[in-house]
């Protein structure tokens, strides 16, 4: 896990420049035999269900929109609240 937040994009779309260039720079961080690979995958795994992030999209909240976010997949993994 590299970080754990979530983002503040909400309905006005606000992006974190700063955020999509750390994610690009983590995918940069996968080598074989010693060779940097620039294509690698990012996997960002949201813990709640898609339905509450979409839903706290109203609230201010959010999560990742993938068009911002080069060679990178969203997984939600359906937590509910506890």
């Amino acid at each position: 896990m590299w970080r754990s937040s979530q983002n503040m994009n909400g309905v006005l779309n606000y992006r974190s420049m700063e955020d999509e260039i750390y994610i690009t720079e983590i995918g940069k961080t996968a080598n074989r035999s010693g060779n940097m690979i620039n294509n690698s995958r990012v996997i960002i795994y949201d813990a709640r269900p898609k339905l509450n992030a979409q839903g706290n999209k109203f609230k201010g909240g959010g999560f990742e929109d993938l068009k911002n976010y080069k060679n990178c997949d969203l997984i939600f993994c359906d937590i509910d609240r506890i």
